[in-house]
């Protein structure tokens, strides 16, 4: 009889497999190129200063009271990349938005307004506990989120600006950034979110023109973090977001040693996962490559962005996950944990 702990390691494998060598066989099969989008150039920016932290809005983040989703929202297709159901739909300004389902759609909407208090660029994201949209057929994925056909609940809302353009993807190990404080914020801002799924397919240059001088930008953006606010882990491991018990048990800091905080940011594969890694090179090595980007950070910068954390208030925090919907108890668990490695972060000496 066939163990479980085989079968699971033979569907990772399978999974490895057909997401390494899928692309190359469509590749041999359609032979017409897709036309080279022609991108705009603008001026490298990852930060930009927040000014009062302390007064930065965290209900709505980096979006508005203004520009969030008006119904009537009506159906326009299934979006089947990606692990967490998605679609997109248009609402009764003719805006298009992309929803997320699942257990990703709460811990995003908190993640962006974090990330955006702290100075740095991130998609808006609106939460709705339960909203109708129009003409909505039945769903490859998120099913479970639907009610009477109609009714979606748990959904974060994400809208497609189009002055925002969407550009190439940039790398942790090797961009404009590397070894300046802000940058090492960034990468900070992720552990303390355990955000495990830092690919390289989710760090985007966004080209948009600033709103004070006109000028263009190209804004290294991390987008899609919404694994986040559980446990950091590599394939076959522990890995869960949107989880307070699991996000209580991570270490965070593990210590400092010559100068460098050792955060508690593992994403090697484990048992099948490993296994499943010998026949994907390429997997391993991107997992490698995240591993060494978090893990390492100078004193100085992790506890600059420490103390740029600390000048949130409780309330702001409350903001945020109010603005996901999150229950009272739950959201006092994640705002006690956070506070605590933010508080460890700014008295790193």
């Amino acid at each position: 009889m066939i163990s479980r702990k085989v079968m699971r390691g033979a569907l990772i494998l399978s999974l490895v497999l057909f997401l390494n060598f899928t692309p190359l066989a469509l590749g041999q099969t359609n032979k017409k190129k897709k036309t080279q989008k022609v991108l705009p150039t603008g001026t490298p920016v990852i930060w930009r200063d927040p000014g009062d932290i302390s007064s930065r809005d965290l209900r709505y983040g980096p979006g508005a009271a203004d520009q969030a989703p008006v119904a009537p929202f009506t159906f326009v297709r299934e979006e089947t990349v990606g692990a967490s159901p998605k679609f997109r739909v248009k609402d009764a300004r003719g805006v298009t938005w992309t929803v997320k389902t699942g257990v990703e759609a709460q811990a995003e909407t908190v993640a962006t307004r974090l990330v955006w208090a702290m100075g740095y660029f991130a998609d808006e994201a609106y939460y709705l506990d339960r909203v109708e949209i129009l003409n909505l057929p039945r769903l490859s994925k998120g099913q479970e989120f639907i009610e009477n056909g109609r009714f979606v609940r748990g959904a974060r809302f994400e809208p497609k600006r189009k002055e925002a353009v969407r550009g190439e993807i940039w790398d942790w190990l090797k961009n404009p950034f590397v070894g300046t404080r802000e940058f090492d914020g960034l990468k900070v801002l992720m552990v303390l979110l355990a955000n495990y799924d830092t690919r390289l397919e989710n760090n985007r240059i966004i080209y948009q023109k600033n709103p004070e001088t006109g000028q263009m930008e190209a804004r290294y953006v991390v987008i899609d973090i919404g694994a986040t606010l559980g446990h950091v882990g590599g394939l076959g491991g522990t890995r869960v977001k949107n989880d307070l018990e699991h996000f209580k048990m991570t270490k965070f800091i593990i210590g400092v040693q010559n100068g460098m905080v050792e955060f508690d940011y593992s994403t090697t594969p484990k048992g099948a996962g490993k296994f499943a890694s010998i026949f994907s090179p390429g997997y391993g090595k991107s997992q490698a490559n995240k591993e060494k980007a978090m893990r390492r950070i100078p004193v100085e910068n992790a506890r600059w962005i420490g103390g740029m954390l600390q000048r949130l208030s409780d309330e702001q925090l409350r903001d945020a996950f109010s603005a996901a919907g999150y229950d009272k108890s739950t959201m006092e668990g994640f705002i006690k944990t956070l506070r605590e490695r933010i508080d460890r972060l700014a008295k790193l000496s």
